[in-house]
């Protein structure tokens, strides 16, 4: 099959898609408005500009000509979007078939509840679709409140790669006690309510460590306020890093914390799972996909600086008592449905589905 992904090619997802499909024989090609290069895979670069994590970017829709005048020259067997509401609508105006679109979560839980004008668009772009991928049952409830036909959407999360992370190799340390955030440095992720809470325990965890990765346009502030809180002592900002450096580096962690005010389908926290952490995060529906409070992993709510510090003590406090148990939860629920390649599994067969009605 030729594949045509639509999608941002920066982003670490949108490439493991690309790779993963171009390495089952694929001719897989990639239009982006992000100008990248991927192994195997055929990319095409389309300039509409500086494009905005926070979304406004309106002048996309005006380059859908050029993105039609791909696909009529490259005729794929599928032509897949990413992210429902810039890319999603820019593919929807191009009337290509057959024409899926994969909801990632801010699309359709914030953009289409926060502005008429941008459910309108999505419920536009859900007409024109022959399926919508959603990444969880959140993100269903959301995309049926936008108003579309429920018979193409499909329920399947992307997954991990389960022989990369796993536990395998876990090698926690005795003389640290190391605590992981995996988010970009963007407001959603509500990073600076981390940064506050791990101020607070501080002085009762002597031997902390505290590790961030990823980036984004909060990196800068997020540094100097962990100057201001003078937790840049116990701090390390490792930036973006490659996955075998995350499997490393989680198979170190003893706690994950995501804080996120809203996901659609968290990777970082299955992969946190997988690899033996103990995960702290916001009582969100996302979460509680794959977390059973107080059995492998704990919530805590929006915003709560001091219960989520009262919960990291905790944690600390019981460690050896409670991760064996939580662990081996979360291992069965990550092989129950968050394996990446039964997953990808599942959305090659609704490529051949597709092609084979025309």
């Amino acid at each position: 099959m030729r594949i045509c992904y639509f999608a941002d090619g920066e982003s670490i997802h949108v490439v493991r898609w690309c790779n993963y499909f171009a390495s089952l024989g694929h001719d897989v090609h990639l239009i982006s408005f992000k100008k990248v290069t991927i192994e195997n895979v055929t990319t095409h670069f389309i300039d509409s500009g500086d494009i905005s994590v926070s979304g406004g970017n309106w002048q996309v829709l005006l380059k859908y000509r050029k993105v039609k005048a791909l696909l009529k020259e490259l005729r794929p067997t599928v032509f897949h979007s990413h992210y429902a509401t810039s890319y999603g609508i820019t593919g929807a105006l191009c009337n290509y078939h057959p024409y899926v679109i994969t909801c990632l979560g801010t699309d359709v839980l914030i953009s289409a509840q926060q502005s008429r004008l941008y459910k309108l668009l999505l419920r536009f772009a859900f007409s024109r679709a022959d399926r919508i991928n959603s990444l969880a049952p959140h993100m269903t409830s959301a995309i049926q409140k936008i108003g579309v036909d429920m018979s193409k959407v499909v329920l399947i999360p992307f997954g991990i790669d389960l022989e990369i992370f796993n536990d395998n190799k876990r090698n926690t340390s005795s003389t640290k006690f190391v605590i992981t955030s995996n988010r970009n440095h963007e407001s959603v992720y509500n990073i600076p309510h981390l940064l506050k809470a791990i101020a607070k325990v501080k002085p009762f965890i002597p031997n902390i460590e505290f590790v961030i990765t990823g980036d984004g346009s909060l990196r800068k502030e997020l540094e100097q306020m962990t100057i201001d809180l003078g937790i840049d002592d116990i701090s390390i900002f490792l930036g973006k890093i490659p996955q075998t450096e995350m499997v490393k580096l989680l198979n170190k962690t003893h706690v994950f914390v995501s804080v996120s005010l809203s996901d659609g389908n968290s990777l970082s926290l299955l992969e946190a799972m997988a690899c033996g952490t103990y995960p702290i995060v916001t009582d969100i529906f996302a979460n509680r996909e794959w977390v059973m409070d107080g059995l492998n992993g704990s919530f805590i709510k929006i915003d709560d600086v001091q219960g989520l510090a009262d919960e990291i003590l905790k944690v600390y406090l019981n460690f050896d008592n409670i991760i064996e148990k939580a662990t081996s939860e979360s291992r069965k629920i990550i092989s129950e449905k968050g394996s990446w390649n039964i997953n990808m599994t599942k959305i090659e067969n609704i490529y051949k589905e597709l092609s084979s009605n025309g």
